[in-house]
């Protein structure tokens, strides 16, 4: 059942479609899941969580990947921040890093892993406890959480964009890009912005997870500060700077008006009739 779980989640977050196994190693259930492509061209992440504490996700490129790394390897200096800046957010999370480029460990994480073309890559990283005091534990959540994580990564130095992948219809294509336009939706800058800014609404500060519980977590809309029809061909999203993680009462109300209300503005009319009432 975790299998179905995983794959329904990260065909959901990523609009692609992806397979899902599992097997046993040293008396852990270990997760093997990858991007569908029939090339082993992509890269697959292994998901297993050891004594209910710990959570291990290791990344490694399928057998046929080379394509993938150079493509990763001579990233655009704005994937690279991106990058960069996800795995601090992760970071302070307490997530723990070993990172090895050609076979070389990496002692920083910074913009020094570009300065060769990268041919071979191997990413652990684990986090010690799976949960956060306040949590829940649930197993499903875990897995799918900490393995979508991992996918974001890498992804943030690719071009992914949300292809509307529909269960059962078309062929995926070139598994790691889609050709289109740079400002579209797109799922990294969604979990990215997130990572940074969290759940909680920034006009209200309304969150799910304290009103509803367990059902209510990492429930929240993400609104784009510039409008996607407003940007122009050659616009890059900065998740941090122009993306923001707001409630949907809060989404509905942004867009009262074209061009949508700022949040600011937003801000002073709960104010001023919270003042009212």
């Amino acid at each position: 059942m975790l299998c179905k779980d995983l794959q329904k989640y990260l065909e959901d977050v990523f609009s692609m479609p992806f397979c899902v196994s599992v097997e046993t190693q040293d008396g852990d259930d270990v997760y093997l899941s990858y991007p569908k492509n029939e090339d082993q061209a992509f890269f697959e992440v292994h998901t297993r969580i050891k004594n209910n504490i710990r959570v291990v996700v290791e990344i490694e490129p399928q057998k046929y990947a080379a394509q993938l790394l150079r493509e990763m390897s001579y990233a655009p200096n704005d994937k690279k921040k991106i990058f960069l800046s996800y795995y601090e957010a992760l970071r302070c999370k307490r997530v723990k890093f070993e990172l090895k480029i050609n076979g070389t460990l990496c002692d920083q994480i910074d913009d020094s892993l570009w300065k060769d073309s990268w041919k071979q890559l191997y990413c652990r990283f684990t986090r010690v406890p799976v949960i956060d005091l306040n949590d829940e534990y649930d197993e499903s959540f875990v897995v799918c959480e900490w393995t979508k994580q991992a996918y974001t990564l890498f992804f943030a130095l690719l071009n992914i964009v949300d292809a509307e992948f529909e269960y059962g219809g078309k062929e995926e294509g070139n598994c790691f890009q889609v050709v289109a336009n740079r400002y579209e939706r797109n799922p990294i800058n969604r979990e990215l912005c997130l990572a940074k800014k969290g759940y909680a609404c920034g006009i209200c500060g309304f969150d799910f997870k304290t009103v509803y519980g367990i059902i209510g977590q990492k429930f929240i809309h993400v609104h784009h500060l510039i409008p996607v029809s407003k940007m122009g061909p050659n616009y890059v999203v900065n998740p941090v700077k122009d993306l923001i993680p707001i409630c949907p009462n809060c989404h509905a109300m942004l867009h009262r008006k074209d061009p949508p209300y700022t949040p600011e503005e937003m801000r002073d009319i709960l104010a001023i009739n919270q003042i009212d009432s």
